[in-house]
């Protein structure tokens, strides 16, 4: 990427309008489609992808304020401090003093958890 400046003052006008951001806005703020264009940019500002909606939810990682379980929702969009839901599934079973079942991740995190 030649010059990420703009595309910084890109991400940052676009994150002053809306709190979440899909590819398709991304591509549109920055000019650009290449995914891997954008996803240098947004890594050079710091982001973070939803942990539902198959990760399709894009936010800066200064945005969001984490529940004390690291866990932050808009709308029905659901990000963890912990990144994938993989992290974030093994850190709430690790950190719980019994565990967690199924039921009780699935009503923490919104979404149906499967065998991971």
């Amino acid at each position: 990427m030649p010059n990420d400046s703009p595309y910084k003052a890109a991400l940052q006008k676009l994150f002053r309008t809306r709190l979440v951001a899909r590819l398709d806005d991304l591509r549109q703020a920055l000019k650009r489609q290449s995914r891997t264009t954008i996803l240098h940019a947004l890594r050079a500002v710091g982001y973070l992808t939803s942990y539902s909606h198959a990760g399709r939810y894009y936010t800066l990682e200064r945005i969001p304020q984490f529940d004390p379980k690291g866990l932050w929702r808009y709308r029905q969009i659901g990000f963890s401090s912990r990144g994938t839901l993989r992290a974030t599934l093994i850190h709430l079973v690790e950190t719980s003093p019994a565990g967690q079942t199924h039921t009780e991740l699935q009503d923490l995190l919104h979404l149906r958890v499967h065998d991971t």
